[in-house]
């Protein structure tokens, strides 16, 4: 069909906004906005007269009672502000434009195209998408960012509201943590799941502070954050320290309405207000692919273990354990003090090496490298012979760990 037969066919249907009329020929008239060319196809005598008329300043026609979009683009400088002042006393400089609409309106479209087809249009959604992101460019002086933006502006026209999702901030860094006693991310209380109780002197948790909430205390300040997520590769125990250069983590920050904040004054403040329990080093901000890497990095663990025996040791019991434990493959049922949240199943896990030095007679100190997942604990004490082989079944025995400490991160390659 030809252009004013097409034209035809859609007057025929009811009253209809030139926006709705231009838009079933954008692809015909590239570069121009699909309003202009509705006031042209309208008027149009014929075929030829349509760019003639496109080139003219001809007044647009807009309606409340279009059979297409109900009179949204007589409502759109109204959402416009509305997304605008959602955007206001945040601190962005990319954004991305989304819309809901009531269905009946792409239901009204797409009936039409039953009758006209719909190789030449531009559907209505992306249409109000592209409108109100040329404007909010117009007015902000900032651009539109399809991959990443800082913001996006929702135009709700069910509602007829405007809505914002904030994108998170992601920073991320290492972290040294120096006191024992500290768990990695906030713990919610075991008996009232969060909420407070007796137990947990209505904190809602079972530790006073973490890492997370000692990174995040001065991030959250500075961004105006709504809530934080931690994410570390990997995690020691409560009860060990991380030390050596530190710790990777990626800290992310929910609903920022600061997001361009100086990291190295952000490094001072992190430590001086965590001094003496964690140590943050290297800040640079992230993404959340870089959290989905973290996540699925592999890393073998140095760890130092101060071992102690209940029975006197001999420099030769000692030394086997060096001969015995490299490169050597363990088996670990989940030990019994994690039993509680954590699967019931065998892992096989192999120590690289240990290297041990005599404290005295009944304790000695163990650097050992193993693979990532490891329970170190239960590799010195056995777990009651949970882990096999473990140090205890190898001198025959028993052994505790006193203290532990890991030491470095490794990259391990697949």
């Amino acid at each position: 069909m030809k252009v004013l037969e097409i034209r035809d066919i859609i007057l025929s249907k009811g009253e209809i906004c030139d926006h709705c009329l231009g838009r079933q020929f954008t692809q015909l008239y590239q570069g121009v906005e699909n309003s202009k060319i509705g006031a042209a196809i309208r008027i149009a005598k014929t075929e030829e007269d349509i760019a003639k008329l496109i080139s003219k300043d001809l007044k647009v026609k807009l309606s409340k009672n279009c059979f297409i979009c109900k009179g949204i683009f007589t409502e759109m400088e109204d959402m416009l502000e509305k997304m605008l002042e959602k955007a206001s006393g945040l601190e962005w400089k990319s954004f991305l434009v989304g819309n809901k609409l009531p269905p009946e309106l792409i239901e009204s479209e797409e009936i039409l195209w039953t009758d006209i087809g719909m190789q030449y249009c531009e559907p209505i959604k992306r249409e109000i998408n592209r409108l109100l992101g040329k404007r909010i460019s117009e007015k902000t002086g900032k651009l539109a960012d399809f991959e990443n933006p800082d913001i996006i502006l929702i135009a709700n026209f069910k509602t007829k509201r405007a809505e914002i999702n904030i994108r998170p901030l992601f920073i991320k860094g290492k972290y040294r943590k120096l006191v024992r006693g500290i768990p990695q991310t906030k713990w919610p209380c075991r008996y009232c799941k969060g909420i407070g109780c007796e137990k947990c002197n209505y904190t809602g948790k079972m530790y006073k502070e973490s890492v997370e909430e000692l990174i995040a205390h001065e991030i959250l300040k500075a961004t105006g954050g709504k809530e934080s997520k931690f994410h570390g590769k990997g995690r020691e125990d409560i009860d060990a320290l991380m030390l050596g250069s530190g710790r990777d983590f990626i800290i992310e920050i929910i609903e920022p309405k600061k997001r361009y904040i100086n990291l190295d004054e952000m490094l001072r403040k992190i430590n001086d207000y965590a001094k003496g329990k964690v140590e943050v080093s290297d800040l640079s901000f992230s993404n959340k692919k870089e959290v989905i890497e973290l996540k699925a990095a592999t890393a073998d663990k140095v760890y130092e273990a101060f071992v102690s025996s209940e029975e006197s040791l001999s420099d030769e019991e000692v030394h086997k354990l060096e001969l015995f434990f490299k490169n050597r493959k363990i088996k670990q049922r989940t030990p019994k003090r994690v039993a509680h949240r954590r699967a019931d199943k065998i892992r096989e896990k192999e120590i690289r090496y240990v290297k041990c030095q005599m404290i005295n007679e009944k304790q000695f100190k163990a650097e050992i490298r193993a693979e990532s997942g490891t329970y170190i604990k239960e590799l010195i004490s056995g777990d009651e012979g949970r882990t096999e082989p473990s140090f205890s079944s190898t001198i025959n025995k028993k052994l505790s760990c006193e203290k532990l400490n890991v030491l470095e991160l490794v990259d391990v390659e697949d």
